[in-house]
């Protein structure tokens, strides 16, 4: 079970508290009510819901600088849990700009819809390539070749999370990711470390083309 978020897992810095976080952090849960707002400091941060039966659904993944349990009406309709070693910083609300707070509405608005169409109609290896696309922005790391400029990111999502956020069984993830490695779309020793060889045929799998943008951040 993920770890409860208390409030001295946080420092506080200029009337706002940052905290360090482990993976498996659960910082809202879902039907929670709070006045608190959350930055991505750096780390991963998935939203989620869960079904009466057990099951979840992934709705976001959150990479740095992302904001998140913004203030709608009503109780949290998702929970938010750390993915990886995490740092968050809880905001007074008076300290967020309208600018920043519309722009972050903007950024879950263009997401959400994004991620219907990939629910609804994608094709298994079209949601798992578009997933790739997606975490490599987010979640970028500096290029260690120095001849050729490969992207690098941190795969901080297991095969479940990737599973329980793209509709698809934990096989089906395994099966794409491995037809895409064999394939020379892509590279991923050890596991959490990925490595884009092939960015178009990436974005002709996700049923993209180069001309079109992979994600829904601004």
């Amino acid at each position: 079970m993920p770890d409860i978020l208390t409030p001295s897992r946080f420092a506080t810095r200029r009337g706002n508290r940052r905290g360090r976080l482990p993976a498996n952090s659960l910082l809202i849960r879902e039907g929670d009510t709070s006045d608190a707002v959350f930055r991505l400091v750096d780390g991963c941060v998935a939203l989620s819901q869960m079904l009466p039966d057990g099951r979840r659904q992934i709705i976001d993944v959150l990479g740095p600088g992302r904001l998140f349990a913004l203030p709608l009406d009503g109780p949290a309709l998702c929970a938010a849990e750390t993915l990886a070693l995490s740092e968050v910083e809880r905001l007074e609300l008076k300290t967020v700009s309208p600018d920043e707070m519309d722009r972050e509405l903007r950024v879950m608005i263009t997401r959400a819809q994004m991620h219907a169409t990939l629910l609804g109609r994608k094709t298994a290896m079209e949601k798992v390539a578009s997933a790739v696309l997606d975490l490599a922005r987010q979640f970028a790391r500096p290029s260690r070749h120095r001849r050729v400029a490969r992207e690098t990111f941190t795969l901080h999502l297991t095969r479940a999370d990737l599973a329980d956020w793209l509709g698809l069984t934990v096989e089906t993830v395994s099966r794409c990711l491995n037809q895409m490695k064999r394939a020379g779309l892509l590279d991923f020793r050890p596991t959490e470390i990925v490595t884009l060889l092939d960015r178009p045929a990436i974005m002709v799998a996700a049923g993209l083309s180069p001309s079109r943008p992979a994600s829904g951040r601004a």
